[in-house]
């Protein structure tokens, strides 16, 4: 078998990833759906022990966040293929919890697995928008799933490694004078940084949407993980409708802050709720000159539910990235 064809293999580990988020960013659906708690445990595992870990992985989650979108509206549009998307994602978990388990070499890849995951994919470039056909297309000529049938899953995470070609990622704008730790993105006037081995990755379906995909590199310190940033163009009295601390309890929100940014005044916050597998952080900055805000939300794989005895000093420490995020926002100004 050809490297350059198994290599795609690694394709249906972001897949399954980006399905499972999919849900995470409808909250109430994970909670309906996900009865059994193990399964989003494997593939949050997957996320931050595999995909973060290489820059294979790296470009592959940015590759389907690029996607997440489209997936929503999908599964808005199409609620009696949700069941069989989970049931894909199971018949997986067992496979991928091998595999984050040290345990790949003895599992194999099976004939009902691939036939699920197939149709999956068909469904997907039958319903889907040009972009959403075109990169699965480019990959199924590739990966040629029926090739794949038996084959381990440590075989295939090792030759993706060997073979992917680095050239895939755009270039990144670094930030002057930060000896390359930072990155930048310019977007409708709106400036911000982010780590540079993360990997920023404009939405094809959200308007004015970048994902910020993370990596294990950084400071040692960090717990890496995805930001969505949204900039949003709103009238001044209509704020308080769009700013996401209002979204919820304040039973919900164990810490909070002001953001004393001159450009971009706002707030930031944690949300923490029982039986949630993940938290989140979220920033709402707006400048009222140019009446744009930019809203930053941080997928949390950890929900400490109480543990953090000092919530400021575990995210400045353990999210400094996001705190550099929200004070380094500001207008464009080349």
């Amino acid at each position: 078998m050809k490297p350059n064809t198994r290599s795609r293999w690694y394709i249906i580990i972001p897949i399954l990833v980006a399905l499972l988020m999919m849900f995470f960013t409808k909250i109430n659906s994970v909670r309906a759906v996900f009865s059994d708690v193990h399964v989003g445990i494997i593939l949050l595992r997957v996320e931050s022990e595999i995909m973060q870990k290489t820059p294979a992985g790296q470009y592959y989650e940015a590759l389907l966040w690029k996607h997440t979108g489209e997936l929503n509206q999908i599964f808005d549009n199409y609620p009696e293929k949700v069941d069989p998307a989970l049931n894909t994602i199971r018949l997986f978990a067992p496979a991928l919890e091998a595999l984050v388990d040290g345990k790949g070499d003895d599992v194999r890849i099976t004939r009902e697995q691939v036939d699920a995951l197939k149709a999956q994919l068909d469904f997907y470039k039958f319903v889907g928008r040009p972009a959403l056909r075109e990169d699965i297309e480019r990959e199924e000529q590739q990966l040629q799933l029926d090739r794949f049938v038996g084959v381990t899953m440590n075989d295939a995470w090792d030759i993706i490694n060997s073979t992917w070609d680095p050239d895939s990622f755009e270039p990144k704008l670094l930030v002057p004078g930060s000896d390359g730790e930072w990155a930048y993105f310019e977007h409708k006037n709106i400036y911000f940084e982010y780590p540079s081995n993360f990997y920023a990755q404009r939405s094809e379906t959200e308007i004015d949407t970048i994902y910020i995909v993370p990596s294990s590199g950084g400071s040692e310190q960090w717990n890496p993980c995805l930001i969505k940033v949204q900039i949003l163009n709103i009238p001044l009295n209509q704020t308080e409708g769009h700013n996401p601390y209002f979204w919820y309890s304040q039973e919900a929100i164990p810490w909070e802050s002001v953001i004393e940014n001159t450009e971009f005044p706002g707030i930031e916050f944690a949300v923490s709720q029982p039986k949630w597998l993940i938290m989140s952080l979220h920033s709402f900055q707006y400048n009222e000159k140019s009446q744009l805000a930019v809203h930053m939300w941080v997928f949390v794989n950890e929900n400490p539910q109480g543990e953090f005895l000092d919530y400021a000093g575990v995210i400045n420490q353990k999210y400094g990235y996001f705190q550099h995020m929200v004070t380094h926002l500001r207008i464009w100004e080349p």
